[in-house]
C-alpha cells in the first residue's frame, strides 16, 4: 500500500515549514542576543558588599536644594596625575552597589584594585602585549582610575565626513605628530579619571607645544560648556566614557574654543539620579577650574535627559552652569514616568480588554485617552510584529492596530525600567546571584529621596487612583459614556513592587527558550491588578505619600525656578511620533510662570522635524552671554533670542512673546502654536493642569467634582452619578487641591 502523493507532499510541506520555523527561531535567537549584548566578553559583578540593600530608609528629609549652599568639599582639587579623585559623593548620600566599572567598555583599561573578597569586577594580570589573562589578581567594587592625559587629533582624510575620526596619543604627543602641520587642526587635550566612581573627561583645544605639566591655553576662548548628552538609566553602573563620540558631538565647540566638561555620572544614559549628578557636577567643574583656570561661564548642554538636568540644576544648584542649550527637554525625569507608567495599562486595555477593539484601532481615538501624539501611516514596529507572531503562536489574533501612538511606539518598557525590580536590561553584567538579590528600577536608584520599605524595596512615589482617564474625549463627544466608563473600570494599575514578577521580555529579561518566546509580552500585564482579564473593577496603584514628598523636597521635580538665560530647542516630532513631544517645553514654562510670576530666562525654539537648531540655539547663548558680561539684558531676552519657531532650513517663522500662546495659557493658539500644535498626556485629558507635576493627585468626592463642574456641559443624571461613584469608590482627582505638604504648586 503506497502513501497517497497528496500526504508526501504535505508532510514535505510541513518538514519544510518546521525546518524554517527552527532555523528562523534560532537565527532570532543569535542576532537578538548580539543586539542585547546577551554574550559578553566585559567584566561582570560578581558580588556586593555586605550592607548595599538598607531597609527602611525614610524619604528625603533635608532641606530643598537650593534653598542653602552645598558643604564646603574638603578633597584636594585638582586630582594629580596617576591618582584618583574621591570615591564617596561630597552630598549625595551612600555609595550604591552594585556597582559596574566600565573603565574597560571606555577604552582606558581596567579599574585599580580596591578588595580581595570578590566584591565587583575581576581585575585580571595582564599580558606583555596589554591584553587581560586568565588570572584574576583582585576586585574592583569603586571602578578608580588614574587621572591620565591624553591627545586626540582629528584625522584630516576624515575631516569633513560627518563622523571624522580622531587619533588618540595617550599621555603624550609623539614627536612625530608634533612636527606636523595639518591645515584646520583640531587638536584636543583631553584629561580622564574619575570622580565619584564616575568617569570624567575634560577637552580643552590646544597646540602641538602642548605639554602635561605646562598646557598650551592659547586656543581656549576662556569658556566652558558642560556636556551632559542624555538617554535613560537607573543606575548601578559607572557608564561608558565614549571619547570618539564625545569629541564628534562637541566639534562645533571645540572648534570655536570652548573647553567641554563631562562625566559619565551626569549623563542620563547611566542614571537619573539627580542629587548625585549634581554632586558631580559639581567637583568636575572644580576638577576643571583647579586644573586650567575658572571658565568665563559655563554653557549646558544636553539632549532629552541632558535638557532636563539643565533645569534642575539651575534650580537646585543656582550658578553650575550659567546658561543652558536644552536640547528636546522634559522638566524632569518623574512627572514624565507619571504618564508613562500609563501608557501600557492603556494600550494593553485598546489592545486586549476593549469591547470595542474595532474603535480602537485608530490612533486618533487611542490619542484622545492618551494625549500624546500618533501617526496613522506608521509602519510596523519590529516589536509589533514580533508580538503578532507570539500571539499566533499561541492562537489568538494579534492586537487590531493602525499605524502608531507615541505610547506604543516610544515608552513601551518604560513601566519595566522605571518600575519593576526585578528587571535588568544589563543583566549579562551581573552575576546570576546579583541580578536576583538587587532592586533595579528608577525609584531604587533614588532611594534617598523616595524611601525604602522594610525589605530595602524603593518606595513610589506616583500613583492613578482617583484619575479619570478620557475625561475631555467624554465631555466633548469623543467618547460616549459607556467607552469612559469601561476604560476606567478595566484599566487598573500596576501591582504594589512587592508583588511584581519578572518581565516577560523573552531574551531580554532572561526568560530563554522557545517557552519563553511563547510567554512574551510588550505590555507586562501579569504586572497589572488585573492580571491582564476583565474584571468587574480593577484596582488602581496608590503610591507613597512619603515618597512622593520626598520627591518634591529632594528636589527631583521641576518646580519652576530658574534664574539663567536657558534656550529650550527642538524639532517638531510630535507626529513621528516621538516620544520627546513639544508640550514638555510648554509645560516648563507653565512651571516657570506659577513659581516665579514672569519668564525672563527660558525661551522655546521649535524647528521643522527636519532641522536641527541646536547650535543655532549655542551661538545665540553664547552671544546672550557675552553681551550680558558686557552689562546687557540683565533681565530681559534678546529679540534675536527669543520664543520662536523655525522652517525646514532654519529660518525664522516667527517669534516674539505670544507664538507658544495656546489652551495652556487660556489665550488663542500663536502664530508657533499654530505651526507646530502640541499635544499633552494621559493626565491633561484627565484633568490636570498644564504644569502637569501631580504624582498622586489629591481626592475629593464625586458630588463635590460635579459641584465644581468637573463634568460640564455633560448632563450628569442619578444614573451617571451612580456609575461615577461605583467606578470611583475613593472619589477622583482634585487638580485645583494645592496640599499643605508642598506636594502640590
Amino acid at each position: 500500500m503506497q502513501v497517497p502523493r497528496w500526504l508526501k507532499w504535505t508532510g514535505s510541506v510541513v518538514l519544510i515549514l518546521g525546518l524554517a520555523l527552527v532555523g528562523g527561531y534560532w537565527y532570532l535567537v543569535s542576532y537578538l542576543s548580539d543586539q542585547l549584548a546577551v554574550d559578553t566578553n566585559l567584566p561582570v559583578v560578581n558580588a556586593t558588599p555586605p550592607g548595599a540593600v538598607i531597609a527602611n530608609l525614610p524619604s528625603w528629609r533635608g532641606p530643598q536644594p537650593g534653598s542653602e549652599p552645598r558643604p564646603h568639599d574638603t578633597f584636594d582639587f585638582p586630582i594629580q596625575w596617576g591618582k584618583s579623585g574621591p570615591v564617596e559623593p561630597l552630598f549625595a548620600g551612600a555609595l550604591q552597589y552594585p556597582f559596574l566599572c566600565q573603565t574597560v567598555d571606555s577604552g582606558l583599561g581596567q579599574s585599580l584594585i580596591d578588595n580581595q573578597a570578590g566584591y565587583g569586577v575581576p581585575v585580571f594580570a595582564e599580558n606583555s602585549d596589554g591584553s587581560l589573562g586568565n588570572q584574576i589578581e583582585g576586585y574592583s567594587q569603586d571602578c578608580s582610575l588614574p587621572t591620565r592625559l591624553h591627545y586626540f587629533r582629528r584625522d584630516p582624510a576624515t575631516a569633513s565626513n560627518s563622523k571624522p575620526v580622531f587619533n588618540r596619543f595617550d599621555d603624550e604627543l609623539p614627536a612625530s605628530e608634533r612636527s606636523v602641520t595639518i591645515e584646520n587642526d583640531l587638536l584636543v587635550r583631553v584629561e580622564t579619571g574619575t570622580i565619584n566612581r564616575f568617569i570624567y573627561v575634560l577637552l580643552i583645544p590646544t597646540t602641538t607645544q602642548d605639554q602635561r605639566d605646562q598646557p598650551d591655553l592659547s586656543h581656549w576662548n576662556g569658556k566652558a560648556v558642560y556636556h551632559f548628552k542624555g538617554a535613560v538609566g537607573i543606575g548601578f553602573q559607572q557608564g561608558e566614557a565614549r571619547l570618539q563620540r564625545l569629541l564628534r558631538d562637541m566639534q562645533p565647540a571645540l572648534q570655536q574654543g570652548f573647553a567641554v566638561m563631562y562625566s559619565t555620572g551626569t549623563e542620563t544614559d547611566y542614571l537619573y539620579n539627580a542629587t548625585l549628578q549634581e554632586d558631580t557636577a559639581l567637583r568636575v567643574k572644580q576638577q576643571f577650574s583647579q586644573r586650567y583656570g575658572q571658565p568665563q561661564y559655563t554653557i549646558g548642554f544636553g539632549d532629552s535627559g541632558g535638557g532636563l538636568q539643565q533645569y534642575l540644576m539651575a534650580q537646585n544648584h543656582p550658578g553650575l552652569i550659567d546658561g543652558g542649550v536644552a536640547i528636546i527637554a522634559y522638566p524632569d525625569m518623574i512627572t514624565q514616568v507619571t504618564y508613562g507608567l500609563d501608557c501600557e495599562l492603556l494600550e494593553y486595555y485598546f489592545d486586549r480588554l476593549a469591547p470595542d477593539p474595532e474603535f480602537w484601532r485608530n490612533p486618533l481615538h487611542r490619542s484622545w485617552i492618551e494625549g500624546l501624539g500618533y501617526n496613522e501611516n506608521a509602519s510596523p514596529a519590529t516589536l509589533d510584529y514580533l508580538t503578532s507572531v507570539v500571539s499566533l503562536l499561541n492562537g489568538r489574533l494579534p492586537p487590531a492596530k493602525d499605524g502608531a501612538t507615541e505610547c506604543n511606539r516610544n515608552w513601551r518598557g518604560i513601566s519595566a525600567n522605571a518600575n519593576n525590580p526585578h528587571f535588568n536590561s544589563h543583566f549579562a553584567r551581573y552575576s546570576t546571584e546579583v541580578n536576583k538579590t538587587n532592586f533595579w528600577s528608577h525609584w531604587q536608584d533614588n532611594r534617598h529621596a523616595y524611601g525604602t520599605d522594610r525589605y530595602g524595596r524603593a518606595l513610589v512615589p506616583t500613583g492613578n487612583i482617583g484619575v479619570q482617564y478620557g475625561l475631555a474625549a467624554w465631555r466633548d463627544g469623543r467618547i460616549n459614556a459607556g467607552q469612559f466608563f469601561d476604560i476606567n473600570r478595566q484599566v487598573g494599575g500596576w501591582k504594589p513592587q512587592e508583588q511584581m514578577q519578572q518581565e516577560h521580555f523573552w531574551l531580554a529579561s532572561q526568560d530563554d527558550g522557545f517557552g519563553g518566546l511563547l510567554r512574551f509580552s510588550p505590555w507586562g500585564e501579569h504586572n497589572m491588578t488585573h492580571n491582564g482579564e476583565r474584571v468587574t473593577l480593577a484596582p488602581r496603584s496608590a503610591g507613597s505619600r512619603a515618597a512622593e514628598l520626598g520627591a518634591w523636597r529632594s528636589g527631583q521635580v521641576f518646580r519652576g525656578e530658574i534664574g539663567i538665560p536657558l534656550i529650550d530647542v527642538r524639532p517638531y516630532l510630535d507626529r513621528t511620533p516621538n516620544m520627546h513631544h513639544s508640550w514638555a517645553s510648554l509645560a516648563s514654562r507653565a512651571r516657570i510662570l506659577k513659581q516665579q510670576g514672569q519668564n525672563p530666562w527660558q525661551q522655546i525654539w521649535t524647528s521643522a522635524p527636519d532641522y536641527k537648531a541646536q547650535w543655532d540655539a549655542f551661538a545665540a547663548m553664547t552671544r546672550w552671554l557675552d553681551e550680558r558680561a558686557e552689562g546687557q539684558w540683565q533681565n530681559q531676552v534678546p529679540d534675536w533670542a527669543n520664543d520662536r519657531c523655525l522652517d525646514s532650513s532654519g529660518g525664522v517663522i516667527a517669534h516674539g512673546d505670544d507664538v507658544w500662546n495656546g489652551a495652556w495659557n487660556q489665550q488663542d493658539d500663536g502664530a508657533c502654536t499654530r505651526q507646530y500644535p502640541f499635544f499633552m498626556s494621559s493626565r491633561q485629558v484627565a484633568g490636570d493642569d498644564s504644569r502637569a507635576t501631580s504624582l498622586i493627585c489629591p481626592l475629593m468626592s464625586v458630588d463635590a467634582a460635579i459641584a465644581a463642574g468637573v463634568y460640564a456641559p455633560l448632563d450628569i443624571t442619578p444614573a451617571l452619578r451612580e456609575q461615577l461613584q461605583a467606578t470611583f469608590p475613593q472619589g477622583v482627582c482634585d487638580y485645583r487641591a494645592t496640599t499643605s505638604d508642598g506636594t502640590g504648586m
